[in-house]
């Protein structure tokens, strides 16, 4: 019995230490940590419709993606794209020159775009709307980008947990004031983001 009562007097020392412990465990993976996208796997790509009867694609080549990641509530988690307009490329060369001239992205003024979100919406365990704005050009709009988690591995090289991303959504194009060559191009822009990120 004395070794009985020695036990629930030692147990009742150390129970809100051991509880505090546990707690403090439990809660270190319980926040949004930084990580970073990795630029020689972020992929930013555009599409519009061409005379109403094909898409046209492009792609911008410079993207740097920086995320507050929440492994265990995607929701408190949040985003932030930074494009550079100058890095926008299609298949035409002259395209390229016009689209970044000041017809449209004027990128020698606004040599970049970004979008920030302020909201994060799970759907299901691998899917969520990313709510935020789109500055372009000095004007900043609402957007959602529909967006889905495509699970987390390991770097071969490095060891470090890597994650993959993708995500897509359609806007307007006059919104942000890009209304040349309506009779030849459509007003809806399709942009689709993907990328491999990993802890900072």
């Amino acid at each position: 019995m004395r070794h009985l009562k020695d036990f629930k007097m030692v147990l009742k020392i150390i129970s809100p230490c051991l509880t505090a412990v546990i707690l403090f465990i439990s809660s270190m993976n319980a926040y949004a940590a930084p990580w970073k996208a990795d630029p020689k796997h972020t992929f930013v790509q555009f599409s519009v419709q061409h005379l109403g009867i094909l898409p046209y694609y492009g792609r911008f080549k410079k993207a740097e993606i920086h995320l507050d990641y929440d492994r265990q509530n995607a929701e408190n988690s949040s985003v932030k794209v930074k494009i550079s307009t100058k890095s926008l490329e299609t298949d035409d060369g002259l395209m390229n020159e016009i689209l970044i001239g000041d017809q449209f992205f004027d990128a020698q003024n606004f040599p970049y775009m970004t979008f920030t979100s302020t909201k994060i919406v799970r759907k299901s365990d691998n899917t969520g709307h990313v709510e935020g704005e789109l500055e372009l050009k000095g004007k900043k709009r609402p957007v959602i980008f529909k967006a889905q988690f495509n699970g987390e591995a390991k770097h071969p090289f490095t060891g470090s947990p890597i994650i993959g991303i993708q995500a897509e959504a359609t806007i307007n194009r006059r919104d942000w004031g890009l209304s040349a060559w309506r009779a030849f191009v459509s007003n809806e822009v399709t942009i689709k983001i993907a990328f491999e990120a990993s802890p900072k």
